[in-house]
């Protein structure tokens, strides 16, 4: 795989982090793990997406950037090779007030549509997968 097909991270401080550098592959869907505590919040959402949205926000006007919520710069030597971000937020739905555990997110919605759109075989459209239609509902 050539640079290009990875997320570099270099050097993330962000929280807990302790000088992170790391690969991310493209075009995957990557999933994070571990223990509580390890920082897998702080790489996803305070590092990559905030900046990723950050450089998304400066390509607007200036009025634009004015109705656009502001990110800081995170805590990292550098991250290159971001593409535009899909930032799935997490919901609690238990645990402290500083912990992600018991949280969900909306990931289901877009799984269903990315499948309905590149799976293979051919499914149906996106409302094919939806309990709303009759199309997507369960027989039983």
């Amino acid at each position: 795989m050539t640079d290009r097909q990875f997320i570099e991270v270099r050097g993330a401080r962000e929280n807990n982090l302790k000088d992170i550098s790391l690969n991310i592959p493209k075009q995957q869907i990557t999933v994070f793990t571990g223990v509580s505590g390890s920082g897998k919040s702080s790489l996803v959402f305070d590092t990559i997406a905030a900046e990723a949205q950050r450089q998304l926000n400066e390509t607007f006007t200036f009025f634009v950037q004015g109705f656009l919520p502001h990110y800081g710069q995170p805590d990292v030597d550098r991250i290159e090779h971001l593409n535009a971000p899909i930032i799935i937020d997490q919901k609690r739905v238990g645990g402290g007030s500083r912990s992600t555990v018991g949280t969900y997110t909306d990931i289901a919605v877009l799984l269903r549509l990315l499948f309905s759109r590149i799976g293979h075989p051919y499914a149906g459209p996106g409302y094919a997968f939806s309990f709303n239609t009759p199309q997507g509902m369960c027989p039983e």
